[in-house]
């Protein structure tokens, strides 16, 4: 696990600033209390997966990631224990995210078929041992597009300590921790989000970079130049449980485009950011996209730190902003 020398993602803050240490001590708690968790089940084993490429160095993605397999079955998780950390000191809300999927290579008693081999899997260190399993098979086995899963689901930390989570099956759930007896209680049954809503959710001050359509879609949610003809308000945590959590109640939409300066492939990762969060959102009743205006449940993931713009949200307001990256999308051909 974390031998203490790991960046965790802080190079944007010098060390100078109280960040790069309350986010690098977070994040390295949150992971190792996810770690025992799982651990003290007895059931799974856990791997912590490296980057893979050059654009994904430390200061790219999220070293405390998780990928979980269980024993004595064909499952597997993929898990980031801790989304928003660089928020905690400021009190705004942070939370866990996990996507399940069904490992189509394994054998009925979660072994592994044909595993084998001493290649090196680009892995940083296996937690938990025990198995047959390869630490490079269990990467591949979630390596999916979201549209496979079979449960994903947030946690989020804030005022309330809130789980949402779906099985799939059109329906999800939420559940509020009561402090006095330590249990969740069911306080929102059958999430459905809102066919429309009236906020939007970005990070705008990246929109010198972004595609004149994406731009002029979010003038005419501002200037009321739209197909409510009402103006939209712009709300932005900079926390993405966050932001999805009111957008999943109050309906709207949440987005983070590519923009030309810093984040040419968006900045939010796919496999276990932008498609649990998707998953959760489609079986509640809302869309979700990627840039070239195709069902993000579609994208299938190349690598585990791989990056996707995502737009996801209510069906009316993800619908007329398809009509946008058409044009996009268009003008690219």
């Amino acid at each position: 696990y974390a031998s203490g020398n790991e960046d965790y993602g802080l190079k944007q803050y010098p060390p100078e600033d109280g960040r790069f240490y309350s986010m690098k001590r977070l994040d390295q708690l949150s992971t190792n209390i996810l770690k025992n968790a799982l651990r003290f089940t007895g059931k799974c084993e856990v791997v912590t997966p490296a980057a893979q490429s050059d654009e994904e160095a430390p200061a790219q993605h999220q070293p405390g990631v998780l990928v979980a397999s269980a024993y004595d079955s064909n499952y597997v998780a993929i898990l980031d224990p801790l989304d928003g950390s660089g928020n905690a000191d400021a009190a705004i809300c942070t939370g866990t995210i996990f996507g399940v999927f069904e490992d189509k290579n394994a054998n009925a008693d979660g072994s592994e078929a044909g595993v084998g081999g001493d290649e090196d899997d680009g892995i940083d260190n296996v937690v938990l041992g025990g198995s047959d399993s390869s630490p490079n098979v269990l990467l591949d086995a979630v390596l999916q597009p979201a549209s496979n899963m079979r449960a994903a689901g947030y946690c989020l930390y804030s005022s309330a300590t809130v789980l949402v989570f779906t099985l799939g099956e059109g329906c999800v759930y939420g559940f509020t921790l009561d402090p006095q007896t330590k249990e969740f209680i069911l306080t929102h049954n059958n999430l459905t989000i809102p066919q429309r809503g009236n906020v939007y959710s970005c990070n705008e001050a990246n929109s010198e970079g972004w595609s004149a359509d994406i731009r002029n879609y979010l003038k005419a949610l501002k200037t009321g130049d739209n197909q409510t003809k009402r103006r939209y308000a712009h709300r932005y945590v900079g926390s993405m449980v966050g932001d999805i959590h009111r957008t999943l109640l109050y309906g709207g939409i949440f987005m983070y485009p590519s923009d030309t300066v810093d984040h040419p492939q968006g900045n939010l990762q796919l496999l276990y950011k932008s498609s649990p969060i998707a998953f959760v959102v489609s079986q509640a009743g809302g869309k979700s996209l990627d840039e070239t205006g195709n069902h993000l449940l579609d994208v299938q993931p190349e690598r585990v730190h791989q990056k996707s713009p995502c737009f996801i949200g209510s069906p009316d307001d993800v619908d007329e902003l398809q009509n946008y990256l058409n044009k996009l999308q268009d003008k690219v051909e």
